[in-house]
């Protein structure tokens, strides 16, 4: 495993949790937060970690927070304000509601690093966007498309040079890999 790369860690927790009634980042998983259990979990790859939208609830777990610069966008909003941010080319970006994402995902992408956009798992159930790696040589490609409105994640990663990480293999050992926890009866089941 490659421990500290010159990639930039951002955990996506700017959402609203409309569907989860009460903020997703900190629900207890194993007796941690989500928030910190994915902290915990991209550290050791990431030169820092931040978190990509700002609750003033966060404020207690020192984590540098980036506000959105395009509020009520969703995740592309995330996106481009992390990577306005960012310090290193590469950058790692997970979804707070995660709770198996596992380490040998996170150096399975790390590992397909080249002369791409953004590295992006995929499966039988499609393509996961908001656990991914991006270059920050996308950002003209995301003001355009938040520029015309385009604020899918999905139509952006179609038109960039993506290389997509073929999880089919990680998911046959970790069934519940890409888990989402969007609404209580979901983390209910865990």
């Amino acid at each position: 495993m490659k421990i500290k790369a010159d990639i930039s860690g951002f955990i996506l927790a700017g959402g609203k949790s409309n569907r989860m009634g009460t903020d997703k980042a900190l629900l207890l998983v194993q007796e941690e937060t989500l928030l910190i259990r994915i902290k915990n979990l991209i550290g050791p790859f990431c030169k820092t970690v931040e978190i990509s939208g700002y609750k003033s609830d966060y404020s207690d777990f020192n984590i540098k927070m980036i506000p959105d610069l395009y509020p009520g966008i969703g995740p592309v909003s995330g996106l481009i304000s992390t990577l306005k941010h960012s310090s290193t080319e590469w950058n790692l970006l997970v979804s707070v509601d995660t709770p198996f994402i596992n380490k040998e995902l996170i150096q399975s992408l790390i590992t397909q690093i080249g002369e791409f956009d953004c590295i992006i798992p995929e499966h039988d159930g499609g393509m996961e966007p908001l656990i991914g790696l991006y270059n920050r040589k996308i950002l003209p490609q995301l003001e355009e498309v938040i520029n015309q409105g385009d604020y899918k994640l999905q139509r952006l990663v179609a038109k960039l040079n993506t290389r997509y990480l073929d999880c089919r293999p990680l998911i046959q050992k970790y069934p519940r890999l890409f888990f989402n926890i969007n609404r209580p009866e979901d983390y209910n089941s865990i």
